[in-house]
């Protein structure tokens, strides 16, 4: 995907945005409308796309500035907001075996929990505060690095964060929100790139961390308060901000992350990446990751009267975010459990769910699944679209049994068979 940002932001107050990006973003679906007057052709002129709200590029100050000299250039093909979430690979040859490295933990595991009684936004805030660190990685080129958040999941110091702030890290630092400004060296255990997930570990050297409570994300509805923790421009440390829930599942097309994420109206900022998403307990419900944001204007349009596009801030749900989590700290790699099949949501004799394209998966063809199948439920939860069925999957783990009810020539029909990890495949 194109990343005319590099998905960096510079440290400091307010540089203006770089000009409008000529580059065609990827993807499909229809861009966002509003007004009889701007709904029929809309054409949206991005900005600014912040996947890495974390990640605070020391070297990106001057570049930023040398392109808004720049004259604005042609107005994009496709006029839709886009995330992009990953780095551009760099020229200096990083790969993350630069990265500092640790060994993984299987005694550690983590597990969402029942909601708790609400708290005020004082009280939610003083328990959040001291489960978050602030994150900083230094890159092997002179005076390049990221700032961002983590969220600490363990009293042995382990810190779940984005990846996308440890990306081209050859050390990583990570700091207590308790004023007294030590930094702590941390290791990588593992991450996952496409999830944007990964979990680091410090040494507390004697000091009481305060682990974070996990909630349940799969309670969260349209409408709930949430609240999201962070460090944002990476210097104004432990800042809340509060919103609602806007959506749900916004799956890989809409945010460019597969794990269906949260869509939130709380202020994001550069810095946030890798902070807290709270309920009402004060409960970690996601990982705040990334922003969608630009403005809209009709062909000739000045600039002065387009419209921005503003509250549409991206969480990684944390229940989704668990087993993967789990698998890192145990093994220090990620994984993807999967049916070996290649599939899309349809509707078949008026019901919904996954067609199945192809069985590439010898032991789901032995179980009996077959092309043009119609999967109506998996593990006994009804999935009507990938993210709900990957969502399955996922929680089900590699090698463990997956059951499917399949509809085929009217009739239901029930097939079982292991899942694999496709990462294994590769």
């Amino acid at each position: 995907m194109d990343n005319y940002l590099s998905a960096r932001w510079p440290k400091g107050p307010g540089a203006p945005p770089p000009p409008l990006p000529t580059g065609r973003p990827d993807g499909s679906g229809r861009g966002f409308k509003r007004g009889a007057r701007r709904w029929l052709v809309p054409a949206v002129s991005i900005l600014l796309v912040l996947a890495l709200l974390g990640g605070i590029s020391f070297w990106a100050v001057t570049a930023i500035a040398n392109a808004i000299a720049q004259a604005v250039p042609s107005m994009p093909d496709d006029p839709r907001p886009w995330v992009s979430r990953h780095l551009e690979n760099s020229s200096s040859g990083w790969t993350p075996d630069d990265l500092p490295w640790g060994d993984p933990d299987p005694s550690v595991e983590l597990s969402p929990q029942p909601a708790g009684p609400v708290l005020s936004g004082r009280e939610l805030y003083q328990a959040a505060l001291p489960t978050l660190v602030c994150v900083e990685t230094t890159h092997s080129s002179p005076f390049e690095g990221s700032v961002g958040t983590g969220v600490v999941v363990d009293r042995a110091g382990y810190v779940v964060t984005n990846y996308h702030i440890i990306d081209e890290a050859v050390k990583i630092d990570v700091g207590l929100l308790d004023g007294s400004g030590s930094l702590f060296s941390a290791r990588v255990i593992g991450f996952d790139e496409e999830f944007d997930l990964a979990v680091l570990k410090f040494d507390p050297k004697g000091a009481e961390l305060t682990p974070a409570r996990l909630g349940d994300s799969d309670q969260l509805a349209v409408g709930d308060w949430v609240y999201a923790v962070g460090n944002p421009m990476g210097y104004l440390l432990g800042s809340m901000s509060v919103g609602i829930v806007s959506a749900l599942d916004r799956d890989e097309d809409r945010s460019g992350n597969a794990l269906g994420l949260i869509q939130v109206s709380n202020p994001l900022n550069p810095g946030n990446s890798g902070g807290a998403l709270l309920n009402e307990s004060g409960q970690v419900v996601g990982i705040t990751c990334a922003k969608i944001t630009g403005f809209e204007r009709e062909p000739g349009e000045s600039i002065e009267n387009a419209v921005v596009l503003e509250g549409m801030g991206l969480a990684i749900p944390i229940t989704d975010a668990v087993p993967f989590l789990n698998h890192i700290l145990a093994t220090g790699k990620t994984w993807r459990p999967a049916m070996g099949i290649r599939c899309q949501a349809a509707q078949l004799d008026g019901r919904k769910g996954i067609r199945v394209a192809e069985v590439t998966s010898a032991a789901a063809r032995e179980a009996g699944l077959r092309e043009n199948d119609l999967i109506l439920s998996a593990n006994g939860v009804p999935v009507t679209s990938l993210v709900e069925l990957r969502r399955v999957l996922y929680r089900t783990g590699a090698d463990a049994e997956l059951t499917c009810v399949v509809l085929r020539n009217g009739a239901e029909h029930t097939v079982t068979f292991p899942l694999m990890d496709s990462m294994a495949q590769d």
